[in-house]
């Protein structure tokens, strides 16, 4: 059932336009850019705590970029840890979620679950980083590991993966039905 795509830009490309989106590990908003342009959400949540050194400017910039999308209530910033935001979510409201956060196992594999629980029925789960890690930096990565252990547990399949020429590939998953 899973379909390859080119990037992530045709995953967006793929989800359900107009819906209730959460995008999770926000940093400066790149990609929230191309969220709401291909996507056009009706609701973009930006989930991120924006604390470490690398992304505390990334807010203010955040602030300033979307407030148009903010000021009409289509952009909701959302401050905090993943996995704290993520249990607050009402459940089943979201059309889909895009994770993007620290990509280790622990997190992932939660923010997996959590995200679950937050997505309407017949909703989609999306992330980024579907790879073995950083090779510049050499940061191993546990995405692969939780998407496949959550995959096999919780009755999810793959619809999309991307093929970005980078390596660090996005996927979406749907519940089997």
């Amino acid at each position: 059932h899973c379909k390859l795509l080119t990037n992530r830009e045709m995953l967006l490309d793929a989800l359900p336009k107009r819906g209730v989106v959460a995008e999770i590990g926000v940093a400066f908003g790149d990609f929230t850019s191309e969220i709401l342009e291909r996507a056009c959400p009706a609701t973009l949540h930006l989930i991120d705590s924006w604390e470490s050194e690398r992304y505390t400017t990334g807010l203010d910039h955040i602030r300033e970029k979307f407030k148009k999308e903010i000021s009409r209530e289509q952009v909701l910033i959302r401050r905090g840890q993943s996995i704290e935001v993520l249990k607050s979510l009402p459940v089943g409201a979201f059309d889909w979620v895009y994770l993007d956060t620290n990509h280790t196992y622990a997190t992932t594999i939660e923010e997996l679950r959590l995200a679950e629980r937050a997505v309407k029925m017949d909703g989609f789960i999306a992330g980024h980083d579907y790879c073995t890690g950083n090779v510049i930096d050499a940061v191993p990565y546990g995405v692969i590991e939780a998407v496949a252990e959550f995959c096999y547990f919780n009755n999810w399949r793959f619809i999309y993966l991307t093929l970005e020429t980078r390596g660090h590939m996005s996927f979406c998953l749907e519940k089997i039905k």
